[in-house]
């Protein structure tokens, strides 16, 4: 299912992504190479992330990277260095 209007972001690659380590809205956005541009996606993207984060909590996951199955789970800023092609903007958290 598309997640996004704006950009064709689907709910399968934003699942891939959240699996591969992404923690946070503005992580996915990043991962993704999107910025946000009407901001309609923000709102599913964030509760998928939630989601996500209590699925993993719920089967034992603290996130320490132990397990070998995804990476460690650390935040990234939503304004940390990206390549000016993509801008993340606070809107995202």
């Amino acid at each position: 299912m598309y997640v996004c209007i704006c950009h064709p972001i689907t709910d399968k690659q934003i699942k891939r992504v959240l699996e591969d380590g992404a923690q946070t809205t503005a992580a996915v956005l990043k991962r993704l190479e999107h910025k946000i541009q009407c901001g309609k996606c923000v709102p599913y993207v964030r509760s998928m992330v939630h989601e996500h984060k209590e699925a993993h909590r719920a089967g034992g996951c603290t996130g320490c990277g132990q397990c070998g199955k995804h990476e460690v789970h650390t935040p990234e800023p939503a304004n940390q260095e990206a390549p000016a092609a993509y801008a993340y903007g606070v809107a995202a958290e």
